[in-house]
């Protein structure tokens, strides 16, 4: 299970405040314990900019997304995402043959918002 970042903080906070009490605050740079927290630091960073990526939602969307969206099969997924992709293009737009943007999927569908699964 993924760890909250209020969890990661508090690990964070523990780890800190372990470090002051065993090296003293001048100190803390120089040691290893200070190290480890360092690379710790890092993993956490790593972590919850993992964890950002993942809860924002992609700028274009694929035949599961679509079909996840309507409700619909993949074939029907893939005629709404052409049929999007053409009106696009006839506005001078570029286009990803088996992908739609987004916020022109959402718009055209009446704010129907794809859920990301």
């Amino acid at each position: 299970m993924a760890k909250t970042q209020e969890q990661m903080q508090a690990e964070m906070d523990e780890l800190i405040n372990e470090v002051i009490e065993k090296e003293g605050v001048n100190k803390v740079e120089e040691s290893a314990a200070f190290k480890d927290l360092e690379a710790k630091l890092k993993e956490v960073q790593q972590m919850m900019d993992e964890q950002k990526a993942k809860s924002q939602p992609r700028q274009m969307m694929g035949c599961d997304d679509v079909v996840a969206a309507l409700g619909v099969s993949r074939s029907t997924a893939y005629q709404v995402i052409r049929c999007l992709n053409q009106e696009l293009e006839k506005d001078g737009y570029i286009t990803v043959r088996g992908k739609i943007s987004r916020a022109y999927f959402e718009k055209r569908t009446y704010g129907i918002t794809a859920s990301m699964s």
